[in-house]
């Protein structure tokens, strides 16, 4: 099956559409030519390789940085530790998020993120 927008979308409230909305635009502002791809569980932000994942949630989004433990400078202490535990994205961080209070920051990791991965 090929997976949408729409598929992840589907019977979420206007509120997390919007933030969602919000923070697939704050992403692909941060480069040229980042990719979006709609996976069954999660949806991948990638240039070259991901980024980001995000998986739309009934109150809130699940985001995961695409970096391995150790690698993301996270002196806010937002971002939780994944890599010992199963998770859906790519990369060893997540944070979930209700609203958009924490753009700009997160924002900060995940250019982070695509800087590290780039080199």
């Amino acid at each position: 099956k090929v997976y949408t927008e729409e598929d992840h979308l589907k019977r979420k409230s206007d509120d997390i559409t919007e933030l969602y909305e919000t923070y697939k635009t704050a992403i692909l502002n941060l480069s040229d030519n980042i990719e979006v791809e709609y996976r069954k569980d999660y949806i991948a932000f990638k240039k070259n390789s991901n980024i980001a994942d995000i998986t739309v949630q009934r109150k809130g989004l699940k985001l995961w940085i695409n970096l391995k433990k150790g690698q993301l400078d996270d002196p806010k202490n937002l971002m939780r530790d994944v890599s010992e535990i199963g998770h859906w994205g790519n990369g060893d961080y997540e944070v979930v998020v209700k609203d958009d209070k924490h753009l700009e920051y997160i924002m900060s990791l995940v250019k982070h993120a695509l800087e590290n991965r780039q080199s």
